[in-house]
C-alpha cells in the first residue's frame, strides 16, 4: 500500500479503477508514470511506492500482450500490433526511469533514505529489468535500440558494484521463482545484445532470452581482458556491447565478458535435445516449443558465444543494385507466375536498393515503414530490373542499420523457379488442385526420376502425400519424402518423382 495519499497517488488509483483492457492498461501506465516523474518530490519511499504499485499491477497485462504479439506472428503488419509495441516500450522506458529516481532521491540522503536502504539492490535489478524490456522489444521489431539504454545500464552496474551489493542474492520481484542479481540482471542484456537476435524468428527469440535468463550469471564478467572473454561493454556510454577485435579500443570503464561455464551448459543442454528429442527441463521453458526448436536456438547462441564470430559461408562482394522483390507466399506466387510486363507485378512487388551479392544469398538496405511486414523467415522473390528469371528466397536476418534504415539479408534457395499445379490423388475421387513452386536444381537435368523441391503454402504438404504435377503440359507422379523448411507463411518440401 501506499505510504502517503498524494495527489499524484490520487491519480494513480483513478487510474487504476478507470482502465478496463491490457492494452490500454499499458498505455495508462505509462502516461501516468511519466505524470508522476516530472511531479516527483524528495521522498524516495513514497516514490518506490507508487512506482512498485503500479508495477504489480501492470505487469500481468504486460506478459498478456507479449503473447498476443507473439501469436499474431509479431510481424507488425496491424494497427494493433503497433500499438501493442509502442505502448509496452513506452511503459518499459518510464518503469526504468521511476526505479532510476528513486535511486537519484536515495543518493542525495534526503529524507526516507534510511528507509529505502534495504531496498536499493532490488530497486537496481528492476531498473535493469525494465531497461532490459525495452532492448528486448527492439530485438523482436528488430529496430535501432535506444543508445541511452547502455549507458544508463552501465550507470546502474557501476553503482552497485561500487556500493558492493552486485552480486547480492535478492528476489526481484516477491513472486518469481528463484534468485538473481544485480550481476545477472546486466548480462542477460548484455548477452542478448551480442547473441544474434537479428537472425532469429520472434518466437526463436523468446527460446534465446529464457536459455539466457538460465545460465547468465555462468558468465563472466571482469575489469581487465580475460580468458572466454569475448566481448567488451563501456559502463558509461551510449555504445552496444561488442566482439573485441571489431577495430573498437577499449577504454577506461570497460568490463569484458565472455560464456564462461554457460557455453559447456549450453553443449550439455543441445545433446539433450538432439538425444531425447525433448526440451530439457532445466531451461524452464513452457509448453509449446518444439525440442528442434530449442536445438536450433542452441546451436545458434553457441555459433555467437564462441571465440570467433560466425562467418558466412560465402564472401559478399559490394554492389550497389537495385532489385524488384515480392514478399509472402502469394505475392511471390504470382510473381514467379507472371510473364514479363505483367501489370499485376507492379501490385506485388517494391524496389530494394541492394548493397551486396554472393552465390547464395545478398543484402539490401530498406526504410523503416509504419506497417512494415519485414521479418526473418519471410519468402521473398527478387529479380534485378533488366530481364532475368526471378530468384526464390527466404530473409535470414533483420537488423537496424539506423533509426530509419534496416539492413536485411536473403539467402537464396534457388534461381529462377516454377509455378505449377498440383492435383492430390484421394481414393476417394475429386480433390481441388494447389498452387507451388518448383525449385530448379543445379544436379538434375530433366524431370525424369529422382526428387524435386516444391515451395507450398503453410500446412500444405499434409494434403499432398501423393499428387500429380504437371509441367509444360507432362504429367508427374510425386510422393512426398520431407519437409526440409518451415517458414512465416510457406514450407518447403522434397518429393520422389516419376513420369506418369
Amino acid at each position: 500500500m501506499l505510504t502517503t495519499q498524494s495527489s499524484a497517488d490520487n491519480r494513480l488509483l483513478a487510474f487504476a479503477l478507470t482502465a478496463r483492457d491490457p492494452l490500454g492498461k499499458v498505455e495508462e501506465a505509462g502516461f501516468w508514470l511519466e505524470a508522476y516523474r516530472q511531479s516527483i518530490d524528495g521522498n524516495p519511499v513514497r516514490v518506490f511506492d507508487v512506482v512498485d504499485q503500479l508495477d504489480e499491477m501492470v505487469q500481468p497485462n504486460r506478459l498478456e500482450l507479449m503473447r498476443e504479439y507473439l501469436e499474431s506472428g509479431g510481424r507488425m503488419q496491424t494497427y494493433r500490433e503497433h500499438r501493442i509495441a509502442n505502448a509496452i516500450v513506452r511503459y518499459a522506458r518510464e518503469l526504468a526511469s521511476g526505479y532510476e529516481s528513486c535511486l537519484r532521491l536515495y543518493q542525495k540522503a534526503g529524507s526516507g533514505a534510511a528507509e529505502l536502504k534495504p531496498l536499493v539492490p532490488m530497486i537496481a535489478a528492476r531498473a535493469l529489468r525494465a531497461l532490459t524490456l525495452d532492448l528486448r522489444w527492439a530485438l523482436l521489431r528488430y529496430t535501432a535500440v535506444d543508445a541511452s539504454v547502455w549507458g544508463r545500464m552501465g550507470v546502474l552496474y557501476a553503482f552497485s558494484d561500487r556500493l558492493g551489493f552486485s552480486t547480492a542474492r535478492l528476489k526481484v520481484y516477491p513472486g518469481m521463482t528463484g534468485d538473481s542479481t544485480v550481476r545477472r540482471e546486466y548480462l542477460r542484456a548484455l548477452v542478448l545484445a551480442v547473441s544474434g537476435m537479428g537472425n532469429l524468428l520472434p518466437p526463436n527469440q523468446v527460446v534465446a532470452e529464457r536459455i539466457i535468463a538460465n545460465v547468465a550469471e555462468f558468465f563472466l564478467l571482469h575489469r581487465k581482458p580475460a580468458a572466454g572473454c569475448h566481448f567488451g561493454v563501456a559502463l558509461r556510454e551510449d555504445r552496444p556491447p561488442y566482439r573485441l577485435g571489431d577495430g573498437i579500443v577499449p577504454a577506461r570503464g570497460v568490463r569484458f565478458f565472455g560464456p564462461g561455464d554457460a557455453a559447456v551448459m549450453l553443449e550439455g543442454f543441445l545433446r539433450e535435445a538432439m538425444e531425447l528429442r525433448t526440451v530439457p527441463a532445466d531451461l524452464g521453458l513452457s509448453e509449446g516449443f518444439e525440442p528442434s526448436m530449442v536445438a536450433d536456438v542452441l546451436r545458434h547462441l553457441s555459433r555467437h558465444w564462441g571465440p570467433k564470430p560466425p562467418v558466412r559461408s560465402e564472401a559478399r562482394q559490394r554492389v550497389l543494385a537495385t532489385m524488384h522483390v515480392a514478399h509472402g507466399f502469394d505475392n511471390v506466387l504470382d510473381a514467379v507466375g507472371a510473364e514479363p510486363g505483367d501489370p499485376r507485378l507492379d501490385e506485388v512487388t517494391e524496389a530494394w536498393t541492394v548493397e551486396n551479392e554472393s552465390t547464395g544469398g545478398f543484402g539490401a538496405v530498406l526504410p523503416v515503414r509504419d506497417a512494415d511486414w519485414l521479418a526473418v523467415g519471410t519468402l521473398v522473390a527478387a529479380k534485378p530490373t533488366w530481364p532475368a528469371s526471378w530468384s526464390v528466397g527466404v530473409i535470414r536476418r533483420v537488423s537496424a542499420k539506423s533509426p530509419t534504415l534496416r539492413s536485411v539479408g536473403v539467402q537464396l534457395l534457388a534461381r529462377g523457379g516454377v509455378a505449377v499445379q498440383l492435383f492430390p490423388l484421394s481414393e476417394n475421387g475429386w480433390a481441388p488442385s494447389l498452387s507451388g513452386i518448383l525449385l530448379p536444381t543445379e544436379t538434375q537435368t530433366s524431370l525424369a526420376g529422382g526428387e524435386v523441391t516444391l515451395v507450398l503454402l503453410k500446412g500444405m504438404a499434409a494434403e499432398l502425400t501423393s499428387c500429380e504435377m504437371r509441367v509444360h503440359d507432362k504429367p508427374y507422379v510425386l510422393e512426398r519424402r520431407r519437409i526440409t523448411d518451415i517458414g512465416n507463411d510457406f514450407e518447403i518440401a522434397r518429393f520422389s518423382l516419376r513420369a506418369a
